[in-house]
């Protein structure tokens, strides 16, 4: 589960003079010491001009070094905005097509997944396993090096989880096929691609694709927490994330990216529209999500997001194109909360961008809502009924996972609300969206229940 920005209560509009440099350090530090996380670097980008760029806390503990504006950190999902981008010029440049069959470009996939497109990779929508919740994926797999199709080969054996294009549900090994496909068409490594095509034109000269696990010069040590107690990160070979979260940069650097955001230097901006463009299924179901970003607003202002998190490292970039404005937050603990203080410094910085609370509908049918909101709780007490859930469920929702959950949910704060926001039911399953509002936090859970009480899957997002 990732924590995203927070929905805050609004308030009125008015003359408003924004915050000094020094409010805006006190309010930073005041985050730092909440946001569960030794360190944190943060950029603020007013029309792509860095306007802001500080550290808060330490990089290194143990080293006593301070984390600061040019404080490497792995940026997880981060990433696979940049791979998506990559795969967009490639469109552009007519080497491939957003429609075209993945087998057309990797020959040797399975042909159960003939029917799989470019574009349901790029949007969530391909029904491939999620490689990630393989049993002992994290605990034991993630510890030797692998190659890219080794990535992909842990789940070729798997059915797929739904027909393409027909449900929305996030897959690393989807954007890891997208990086497959990238290095066959563009006849070079993804990191070559990356360095060639996005970091070198942009000056970004801190920013790496990392798959042999060296360490870049003023790179951030990973923690997390263990027992109550911060603890180093447990170790990943950086060969597994790969295109879907191999990744490190700094602040500075990303606000280079966001920069380029508002031109046409790395795609035009028609490209990059289709990248901001939410995702319809085959049902008519919206997504929130596009090619490589998360998809929302914020009192009718369009909010482009995305948010990272791998072992040591949770991050968050958060955008409002139309007021200008982008914050970064990198911290170096995968319990981290860089979404939510994301969410609360932009409406700090603008008022207008301050997320009214949620508003509910009428709830038809309160005994699922009931069972949800139980489920939730005992998540957050580390009770929860392992009977309950799906085997898919089962083996994703593993006791370590629920543990990290369960002590990032209890540093945002107490459950204060939880609001049915969606529902929506298909012949044997039934879809629900909450608002739930964890202290000064507020995030969307998503809960499927099937006909016969079994949890069919369970998210938490901004």
């Amino acid at each position: 589960m990732l924590l995203y920005a927070p929905l805050l209560l609004r308030f009125a509009a008015y003359a408003f003079a924004p915050p000094t440099e020094a409010e805006i350090d006190q309010f930073l530090a005041k985050a730092q010491t909440k946001v569960n996380a030794p360190g944190m670097s943060v950029a603020i980008v007013r029309n792509g001009k860095l306007a802001y760029a500080k550290g808060f806390g330490f990089a290194d503990v143990e080293g006593k070094v301070p984390a600061s504006g040019q404080t490497v950190y792995r940026l997880g999902s981060v990433t696979k905005q940049f791979t998506a981008t990559v795969i967009m010029q490639l469109v552009q440049e007519r080497k491939l097509a957003l429609d075209d069959p993945i087998r057309r470009h990797i020959p040797d996939l399975p042909a159960a997944w003939e029917k799989i497109t470019v574009r349901n990779l790029l949007n969530h929508t391909s029904g491939i396993y999620n490689y990630t919740g393989l049993p002992h994926m994290m605990d034991k797999m993630v510890l030797r090096h692998t190659e890219p199709r080794g990535i992909v080969k842990t789940v070729e054996d798997r059915p797929l989880e739904f027909e393409p294009g027909s449900r929305w549900d996030y897959s690393n090994t989807g954007y890891e096929v997208l990086g497959l496909i990238a290095e066959k068409v563009d006849g070079q490594p993804l990191g070559e691609s990356l360095k060639k095509r996005i970091f070198r034109p942009l000056g970004m000269g801190s920013t790496y694709f990392t798959l042999d696990g060296k360490i870049a010069r003023r790179h951030a040590k990973g923690y997390t927490v263990r027992n109550g107690k911060l603890a180093d990160a447990d170790p990943i070979d950086m060969s597994w994330p790969y295109a879907a979260g191999s990744m490190e940069s700094t602040v500075v650097d990303l606000a280079k990216w966001d920069a380029a955001l508002y031109g046409d230097k790395i795609l035009p901006q028609a490209a990059l529209k289709q990248m901001w463009t939410e995702t319809v299924l085959s049902t008519g179901n919206k997504t929130g999500y596009g090619f490589g970003w998360a998809l929302g607003e914020v009192n009718g202002a369009p909010i482009i997001e995305h948010g990272g998190g791998i072992p040591g490292f949770t991050t968050d970039i958060r955008r409002a194109p139309s007021h200008g404005l982008t914050v970064i937050v990198l911290t170096n603990s995968d319990n981290g909360d860089p979404g939510g203080v994301a969410g609360r410094l932009m409406g700090f910085l603008d008022p207008e961008l301050t997320l009214a609370a949620a508003a509910g509908i009428p709830d038809n049918d309160p005994a699922t809502t009931a069972l949800a909101r139980s489920t939730f709780e005992s998540v957050l007490s580390g009770n929860l009924d392992r009977s309950k859930l799906s085997p898919q469920m089962a083996k994703l929702l593993t006791p370590e996972f629920l543990a990290g959950a369960k002590a990032q949910l209890n540093a945002a704060g107490p459950l204060i609300a939880f609001t049915l926001l969606a529902a929506t039911d298909e012949p044997g399953l039934k879809h629900r969206t909450y608002a739930v509002t964890l202290g000064e936090t507020t995030l969307k859970f998503q809960f499927d229940l099937s006909a016969d009480g079994i949890i069919q899957g369970m998210s938490l997002h901004g």
